[in-house]
């Protein structure tokens, strides 16, 4: 698709506002390559920090932490999301050309088990009932199988033509 073209939909256009992209400071390739980068190591520390402050929220208030965690959840995954979304909208997919090493996955793996694992211990004031754990199955369900189909596309987007 035309990148021309997709940079006309509401959604690009609203994000580069956003990101105030038609600033001067963006013309100069260097500058901008260094920004983006920084860009880059500023937005892997936000996801590690956010979702630490979520797993400590929970271990450390409890239950009545748990809507503040939600939201620190919601901070660090829309941003993630909008990110994600706005690159596809231009062509670019961040599953596309080489694989991440998978030991990169590890901390937020870690940092995501003890957010769960805070829920489960911390994070209620009632037993573990026999629904809780089925939501969480499920839940876990489905993001598994999100994950699969979309390696299962970007393999198929790599091996096509």
């Amino acid at each position: 698709m035309d990148d021309e073209m997709e940079r006309d939909g509401w959604f690009v256009r609203a994000a580069g506002a956003v990101g105030d992209l038609s600033n001067p400071f963006y013309r100069e390739e260097r500058r901008r390559d260094v920004w983006n980068e920084a860009s880059a190591v500023g937005f892997q520390l936000m996801l590690g920090l956010g979702l630490a402050a979520a797993a400590a929220m929970v271990w450390i208030g409890g239950p009545p932490a748990r809507p503040y965690m939600m939201v620190m959840i919601g901070v660090v995954g829309v941003p993630s999301l909008v990110c994600m979304v706005y690159a596809e909208r231009l062509g670019v997919r961040a599953t596309e050309g080489m694989r991440m090493p998978r030991w990169r996955m590890v901390p937020y793996l870690v940092l995501v088990v003890v957010m769960v694992a805070g829920m489960a211990v911390r994070g209620t004031d009632e037993e573990f009932s026999a629904s809780t754990l089925w939501g969480a199955v499920t839940g876990a369900g489905i993001v598994l199988g999100l994950i699969a189909w979309m390696n299962f596309r970007a393999r198929r987007r790599e091996s096509a033509p």
